[in-house]
């Protein structure tokens, strides 16, 4: 007996549960199936797909790039025709910094000064470059891959911080950032994350010395800030990216203007309050998981017959 989906999604941070109970019902309403897939349910799925007993018209990965297990499921669902949302190929693209700073230059998007630092690895001596000064001080140092603040130093003030780093990371390339000084709004850093699912920009406030959260933007705050170059430049970001899924960060200066500070961020942070205090706000979480179901809902047919079973099976 054949089983068809509308949507397997790989996944394996146990965090993901509350957004996976929020997106299950949002294809519930929209007569859509979902299929979550965790570690325990991997190989079960990937034979079920092999088989041709499971079939879907789209898959979603958050697992392969930290469970090599899901490498085979998802290699499986693109040789079966479906359709990847936040494809492989576009993600290994995204997660590199450097690739993705002059696309936004090119695409007319402001970015911090930026240098490139080679690993210890692939170049052990390396000198300081002439243009250290333009960072000014202090500056960023981060891995060109990687996200959620893992390796970020927002306090070098010299080479010899650099260093440091590259002895701590010797295999990850590095960048030097700018540090960007916000405009205050109201009392408030002129700080934004922006959630971007499928076409949707949901820009909140966010607070990048805690790393947590504040509201969404309203659109009173919108019309009374000037701040629609938020969806300007997460709308840019997703045309670069070829992602459906990520956040972005961007920051308004005193002046007026608007720079990404954090380019794509892949795989988004799904986690919301109260389950979560860093999380996102509740509301927002929501209206990702209805766009996401949106999206899937206006998606070709495919190899799957829409619209049959129960939602969120656990294969």
């Amino acid at each position: 007996m054949r089983d068809h989906a509308d949507l397997i999604l790989a996944h394996d941070w146990p965090y993901d549960a509350p957004f996976l109970d929020l997106l299950s019902a949002a294809f519930a309403v929209r007569g859509l199936r979902l299929v979550s897939v965790g570690p325990q349910e991997a190989g079960r799925a990937l034979a079920a797909l092999e088989s041709g007993r499971l079939t879907a018209r789209a898959f979603l990965d958050r697992a392969s790039d930290t469970s090599p297990a899901f490498l085979p499921l998802a290699e499986q669902a693109l040789r079966a025709g479906m359709i990847a949302l936040n494809p492989t190929e576009r993600q290994r693209i995204a997660w590199r910094k450097t690739r993705l700073h002059w696309r936004f230059i090119e695409a007319g998007v402001h970015t911090p000064y930026l240098i490139s630092v080679p690993s210890m690895q692939r170049q052990a001596a390396f000198d300081a470059p002439q243009d250290l000064p333009a960072l000014g001080t202090p500056f960023c140092v981060k891995p060109d891959v990687g996200g959620g603040g893992w390796g970020v130093r927002i306090d070098a003030s010299s080479w010899k911080d650099v260093e440091a780093a590259r002895r701590q990371m010797p295999e990850e390339d590095l960048i030097l950032q700018e540090l960007i000084t916000p405009a205050i709004l109201d009392g408030r850093r002129a700080w934004f994350r922006v959630l971007h699912v499928c076409g949707l920009a949901l820009p909140c406030w966010w607070d990048d010395t805690t790393r947590r959260y504040g509201e969404s933007v309203s659109p009173a705050e919108r019309r009374r800030w000037g701040l629609d170059d938020l969806w300007w430049i997460s709308g840019k970001a997703a045309e670069i990216s070829g992602l459906q899924l990520f956040s972005t960060e961007i920051s308004r200066e005193a002046g007026g203007r608007f720079v990404v500070v954090d380019y794509v961020n892949d795989p988004v942070d799904l986690r919301f309050r109260p389950h979560a205090g860093e999380g996102m706000p509740a509301p927002v979480a929501r209206h990702v998981a209805e766009a996401l179901a949106d999206h899937v809902h206006r998606l070709p047919a495919g190899p799957a017959i829409a619209g049959e079973g129960q939602t969120d099976d656990r294969t």
